[in-house]
């Protein structure tokens, strides 16, 4: 089936109104469970010994055949489907698209009910002096959520159908709920992961960790070796400890992965961070854009110059196919979606990856990277503060709703800036002209970064070299009046 034959069938299916229509009536809560009625015919699906009452029974067989449809029109084994979705996580991520779709129709890029994923900084409380930090963690806010609080807003991001859950800080190990916070993020099927220096994961904690139901852990490494990662993370020994942390973690069933922000001072190492993932047995490597926010402010002139991005990802990407699923390279730069496209489109095979964070799809349906690729701020995800706070990243620093005085779904829905952000339309300058837009969009956490307008362009693209130069010649400027 082409992609333009795969489009359409999304929309004549899927994305009609008759169809949108009852999907609308599918995603209400059932009244004696709480779950979408939706959830509960799909768990029905992948286990007939599951008994349906009241009006379920009546969807069932509707629902069934519009599965069974589904299959036969992408291919799918009916085992196989039916393995796919024993997952609640899975099931749950389902229930989000559909309701998406009943409620947006099919949109490029494709608008969310609520965001896949949703960041977490649990607390600001750190023990680490890390020279990049977005959240310019150290101490605990006084006031961060309480327990009730927070368990709360688990609740209404499982409402919602926030599928994925990442827990970060700050050292989000220092809270002393992380773990009946985690367990209980994992008992309503949401992906549960953790974002964290590495330093405080012991065996025990590795261990009660995976008790409670955490399903990933990304670990930041920022070289290769002690000298430029302690130099990053501003205290000695946090090389060894997070190495340590990372060795405990591999003993578990967690996926373990390496997060590195690579700035011009470990970009020469990076091939050497591949190889220490190799040798730790990690699953995957994520790079992280750097943006000038937080402590990362007073460091600008660390960043990468476009040409030098641009090479680390052509790199990342080829290295990722050369290891043939040894160890995935994933990036949070938008502009790794384009780099794939294209590179799959020269080679005539490959595979596309998509942010945040870049889930991998088969070359034969890349063109959907304009409905589901690029930044994902406001769209596919948002963050969280320990406070209660919503952003639309959390490199943004950008207050849109406190779930202290809203909901969770209200302030999603009714954000002016994260409804600006979920339009590729609004973008300005070349990023809004670039034909790659809908595929990448640029960092809108770095725009705002740089020029205090989360619409402008992403001067970190080889595509907006010349905002970079100005940018730099601005700099420049400046250090010449101080000096003067």
């Amino acid at each position: 089936m082409t992609v333009v034959s795969l489009t359409r069938m999304l929309r004549m299916t899927v994305g009609n109104p008759i169809t949108r229509w009852i999907i609308r009536r599918l995603i209400k809560e059932d009244e004696n469970t709480g779950k979408p009625i939706l959830e509960l015919l799909l768990e029905r699906y992948v286990d007939e010994t599951k008994k349906l009452k009241g009006i379920c029974m009546l969807y069932y067989p509707l629902i069934s055949f519009v599965l069974g449809s589904g299959q036969r029109i992408f291919g799918v084994k009916n085992e196989d489907f039916r393995s796919f979705f024993k997952d609640g996580v899975k099931r749950k991520g389902l229930v989000n698209v559909l309701k998406s779709i009943s409620q947006y129709g099919i949109t490029k890029p494709q608008k969310l009910s609520a965001p896949f994923l949703v960041v977490w900084d649990v607390t600001y409380g750190c023990n680490l002096k890390c020279e990049h930090c977005y959240a310019t963690a150290g101490k605990m806010m006084e006031n961060e959520l309480t327990t009730e609080e927070a368990l709360n807003v688990i609740d209404q991001l499982s409402r919602a159908g926030v599928v994925a859950l990442a827990f970060a800080g700050g050292e989000p190990l220092i809270r002393k709920d992380i773990y009946e916070l985690c367990s209980y993020a994992s008992s309503k099927n949401m992906y549960v992961a953790i974002a964290t220096n590495g330093t405080m994961i012991t065996e025990d904690v590795a261990r009660k960790l995976e008790e409670s139901g955490v399903k990933y852990v990304e670990v930041s490494i920022d070289g290769s070796k002690a000298e430029i990662h302690d130099r990053f993370r501003g205290v000695e020994g946090a090389f060894e400890r997070a190495i340590e942390g990372i060795r405990n973690l591999t003993k578990t069933n967690i996926q373990t992965a390496i997060a590195i922000t690579v700035t011009r001072e470990n970009f020469h190492d990076f091939d050497n961070v591949v190889d220490l993932a190799l040798e730790l047995g990690v699953s995957r490597i994520v790079e992280f854009n750097f943006v000038p926010t937080g402590r990362g402010r007073f460091i600008a002139e660390k960043d990468l110059r476009p040409e030098e991005r641009e090479e680390l990802l052509r790199k990342m990407y080829r290295k990722s196919l050369e290891l043939g699923g040894r160890l995935e390279l994933f990036s949070t730069a938008p502009q790794y979606a384009r780099i794939a496209l294209e590179e799959t489109k020269r080679r005539g095979e490959g595979e596309i990856s998509f942010t945040f964070y870049g889930g991998r799809v088969d070359r034969r349906v890349a063109e959907i990277a304009e409905f589901i690729s690029g930044c994902g701020a406001g769209r596919l995800y948002c963050a969280i503060t320990p406070d209660g706070k919503v952003k639309p990243c959390v490199f943004m620093p950008i207050i849109v709703g406190d779930l202290r005085e809203k909901s969770f779904q209200e302030i999603w829905d009714e954000s002016e800036l994260m409804n600006m952000l979920r339009d590729r339309e609004n973008l300005k300058g070349s990023c809004g002209k670039c034909s790659y837009r809908y595929v990448c969009g640029g960092c809108r956490s770095r725009a705002y970064g740089y020029f205090g307008d989360p619409l402008m362009p992403d001067p970190g693209c080889v595509n907006n070299q010349k905002f970079f130069e100005e940018l730099l010649s601005t700099e420049e400027s400046k250090e010449a009046c101080e000096c003067a």
